[in-house]
């Protein structure tokens, strides 16, 4: 019988695999190095899951707070915030996000778009097209122990499933970092000995990190977490991969087939409404781009990479970026608030905003709020009263 589940770990050239078969009590696992050797012990055999497992140096894997409380929301703004964590063109890469969103943050995957087609060609020719493709961190077992995987005496990992945070670390790297900075204070270490090598204990000991466990193999959980990112999406999404027992399946395939014959006119209405929405959608961001900048309100032949290069500051003829204000509301604004218009003058470093609110006590306590975050000073321009509440006009800005 076999394999229920494969693991590849890392780039194809320098690739780990884990096998496992049966589930439970009665799971057992085996390992091993490069492709070669995982189609000769395969033979012919498919697993029932296949799971890729992306390093730090294959991809990056961030948890960020996103402007906008709906996911579709989050995810169109998602591209724009990850520019200043990275130092490459976003049009080279393939960015994914998770499919739920945790405490107002959302998981975020970028891949390097065509290693990531080459590769996946690659294993497709051998019969191993995966059906996830994830950071490594997405595939720990648990969601809230922190893991340094030490790869040798000088090298390791620092993988968080709760934050999805997944970076190569050295002893050297690890007393050069602030304390804190990896948010956690116990955490398991994965090494094939009997105790921590002394260079990465001191480096712990420094760091005030105590290790809660020590494991000689990494955890792998049975599935990816609910708030993982799957790589596989957009242009990558997977296709149905051929199993052994297809055959049983070809006569549901046909009748499927005739029934999606008959819902192709029902299917093609329903691309010509997407690319409707997709115009909607350009059109809502050229009205939005040109409130946020009115000089550049009309002129600008894509309003979407201006408002990144405007999110993150660059070119916009001043040194503001809008992100540190945005974060500062986002933090003050309440559910009893709504705002009306956006207005950033990065050459000026100044925000200002319409908003809604209740009652001017709530106005007065965002206004609190907002200056108690030590980043902003707020002027309250004009505040009026009527029926339905209280419209204001405030103007934030930037001590950054």
């Amino acid at each position: 019988m076999g394999p229920e589940r494969l693991v590849l770990l890392g780039s194809l050239e320098a690739l780990s695999w884990r096998l496992t078969y049966g589930q439970g009590a009665g799971r057992q696992e085996e390992s091993g190095e490069g492709l070669p050797a995982l189609h000769a012990r395969l033979g012919a055999f498919v697993p029932d899951a296949i799971a890729w497992a992306l390093l730090p140096e294959q991809a990056l894997r961030l948890t960020l707070p996103l402007p906008g409380r709906r996911l579709s929301q989050q995810r169109r703004a998602a591209p724009f915030l990850l520019e200043e964590y990275l130092s490459e063109p976003l049009d080279g890469l393939h960015i994914t996000t998770a499919e739920r969103a945790r405490g107002g943050q959302l998981g975020l995957l970028a891949v390097a778009q065509d290693g990531l087609r080459a590769d996946l060609a690659t294993l497709a020719e051998g019969g191993l097209t995966p059906d996830g493709v994830y950071a490594l961190t997405d595939l720990l077992d648990g969601e809230s122990t922190s893991v340094i995987w030490l790869t040798s005496e000088e090298d390791g990992l620092f993988l968080s499933p709760a934050s999805g945070d997944q970076l190569r670390l050295s002893p050297a790297l690890l007393e050069g970092l602030a304390p804190g900075f990896l948010k956690t204070e116990a955490l398991s270490v994965v090494w094939d000995g009997d105790a921590v090598p002394l260079a990465w204990q001191a480096a712990l000991d420094g760091q005030g990190l105590k290790v809660s466990a020590l494991w000689p193999h990494l955890p792998l959980g049975e599935a990816p977490g609910p708030f993982a990112v799957n790589a596989l999406q957009g242009p990558f999404a997977p296709r149905v991969r051929a199993r052994q027992n297809a055959a049983l399946w070809r006569r549901p395939a046909q009748l499927a087939a005739a029934l999606a014959a008959v819902a192709f006119g029902s299917q093609l209405a329903e691309g010509l409404w997407l690319q409707g929405q997709a115009a909607e959608q350009e059109a809502q961001l050229a009205s939005r781009f040109a409130t946020l900048w009115p000089e550049r309100g009309g002129k600008s032949p894509n309003p979407r990479r201006e408002l990144s290069l405007l999110l993150s500051g660059a070119g916009s003829g001043g040194s503001g970026a809008l992100m540190p204000y945005l974060d500062v509301l986002a933090a003050g604004l309440g559910p009893h608030q709504s705002l009306d218009q956006l207005r950033f003058q990065s050459d000026r470093g100044t925000l200002s905003l319409e908003l809604s609110t209740d009652s001017l006590a709530t106005l007065q306590g965002l206004q609190q709020a907002l200056q108690a975050d030590g980043r902003v000073a707020v002027a309250m321009d004009n505040a009026a009263q009527d029926q339905s509440g209280v419209r204001a006009r405030l103007t934030l800005t930037g001590r950054f």
